[in-house]
């Protein structure tokens, strides 16, 4: 008997003795509408017609490979990149400026991710046009450096503010400074200017110093790992910290200098130690703020983030080609595929 030719009935579905809908019983069979699956197991799925087929996920994102990396090649496939559709407004000099609810400022990072996006456009395509906007933001860093070797932040920073304090300005910010010194290390390599690797390198001291003249945080007192948001207690946000650790690997091998090396070492002791922590089982977390503050529950990364930690991870594994960085990489990435340990 084929399935058709069985009895069709409607029956009241109830998942997670929260949310109800009609499905359909036919012969021992049962079907769910997608839209509760979806509603009660947050998945994303599309429809091909093309292909008479639907593909129901947890999340429809996929991680690029990156199995070999180098400080003058294309910037975690940032040529994929288009901050120009961000939530930014360009200066006159064509430098973007981010729109926040508060006003309008320059973001440190921003402005170098948008630096990395044209690198690696050029890298790809050899387009003059990325080139020049390229060194455009090269030159804004080395143009607007301040005393302490870094690029402050002139806005005061809710992060998380049911868990920590605003972050007051002026602040540092070790993802501003990590990305920083992929671009004027790249920007050094590709105009053979020593220039800018030298000016790079003076935000080395910034790594060594604790907030608000630095970004260093202790993990177990002992452990060193450089704040993306300088708060109190620190939140230790994952992403940023490995973003820092690039660029101190870029600039390291540019340079071969031995500071910037040893806060690189330093860095991937710490990631090591503190991997696991950011592994939820299915996902991993954003920061360890529950664990730092009274938050009780872990931040957990959207998928986007997530997939931004699978890259990074990707990118470090490429460079140090350690057994642990390896197997959390294929756990993370098997996360996007629905698979847990």
């Amino acid at each position: 008997m084929t399935l058709s030719s069985h009895k069709i009935e409607d029956i009241q579905i109830v998942m997670h003795d929260q949310y109800e809908k009609i499905g359909k019983k036919i012969g021992n069979e049962f079907f769910v509408p997608l839209s509760l699956i979806e509603k009660g197991y947050h998945s994303e799925s599309e429809w091909r017609q093309d292909e008479n087929t639907l593909k129901v996920h947890v999340t429809k994102l996929r991680a690029l490979d990156i199995q070999d990396y180098q400080y003058y090649g294309n910037y975690l496939h940032y040529d994929k990149n288009s901050v120009e559709n961000w939530n930014v407004q360009f200066d006159a000099k064509g430098i973007p400026k981010t729109i926040y609810s508060f006003g309008e400022y320059y973001n440190p990072a921003t402005i170098a991710q948008y630096g990395l996006q044209h690198y690696s456009l050029y890298h790809k395509n050899k387009n003059e046009e990325s080139k020049k906007k390229f060194f455009k933001v090269a030159d804004w860093l080395i143009d607007n450096q301040d005393s302490k070797g870094g690029w402050a932040y002139h806005f005061n920073l809710p992060y998380f503010p049911k868990r920590l304090k605003d972050i007051k300005a002026p602040w540092y910010s070790a993802i501003g400074l990590g990305m920083a010194m992929s671009v004027l290390s790249r920007a050094s390599y590709l105009s053979r200017n020593q220039n800018y690797a030298n000016r790079a390198l003076r935000a080395n001291a910034l790594f060594q110093r604790f907030p608000p003249n630095g970004v260093l945080a202790k993990f177990e007192n002992e452990y060193s790992f450089y704040e993306e948001c300088p708060t109190n207690p620190p939140s230790y946000i994952l992403n940023g910290f490995m973003f820092a650790l690039v660029g101190l690997y870029d600039l390291a091998t540019r340079t071969e200098n031995k500071l910037t090396k040893q806060l690189f070492n330093d860095g991937m002791i710490t990631l090591k130690r503190m991997l696991p922590l950011y592994d939820l089982g299915n996902r991993t977390a954003y920061d360890l703020t529950h664990y730092t503050t009274d938050g009780g529950y872990p931040n957990v990364a959207k998928w986007g983030y997530h997939v931004t930690h699978i890259h990074l991870l990707a990118t470090l594994n490429a460079v140090s080609k350690d057994d642990r960085l390896k197997k959390a990489l294929k756990r993370w990435t098997d996360y996007l595929y629905g698979n847990t340990p």
